[in-house]
């Protein structure tokens, strides 16, 4: 593919997706692949598309890094998906760890599709750890107890 038929057919597009990430990070060197995504980066948001990138882990629960190549410095947003384990079951949870410019919600909500596409449930609120993968349940009156340790003084 050209470089002129690719801003030709960038141009009449208003997303790209790419899934996944991983897959490209596997097979290049760590700098091949922060270059080529720097570039695309790049590219897309001169063209004004949206991006959408996916990228796995090589761990079930926990990690380290959104990716080897360390590119999260150049994405403007992050979702991430995680299993969660709650008494023997797994679950989906899936939390914003970054949105540029945005207060957005922090907490690691659960999740399920069907087919009528992607439902957003409750917090976990009892429950600490998720993202290291080091999961702690936690008591309802402990989660009020330490509710009360960080509440704004009102008086």
């Amino acid at each position: 593919m050209t470089l002129d038929r690719l801003t030709t057919e960038a141009r009449n597009a208003a997303s790209e997706r790419i899934d996944s990430l991983s897959a490209l990070e596997r097979v290049s060197t760590i700098k091949g692949f922060r270059e080529f995504a720097i570039g695309l980066t790049s590219f897309i948001k001169h063209m004004e598309i949206a991006g959408l990138y996916t990228a796995t882990t090589s761990t079930l629960l926990g990690g380290t890094s959104i990716t080897e190549g360390h590119i999260s410095t150049i994405t403007d947003s992050i979702i991430l998906l995680r299993y969660v384990e709650v008494f023997g079951e797994m679950r989906r949870g899936l939390t914003v760890l970054k949105m540029r410019g945005s207060a957005h919600d922090k907490n690691i909500c659960e999740f399920s599709i069907d087919g009528h596409g992607i439902k957003i449930g409750k917090p976990f609120y009892n429950i600490s750890g998720i993202l290291s993968g080091q999961f702690t349940h936690m008591a309802s009156s402990e989660i009020e107890r330490m509710s009360r340790l960080f509440a704004e003084d009102e008086t």
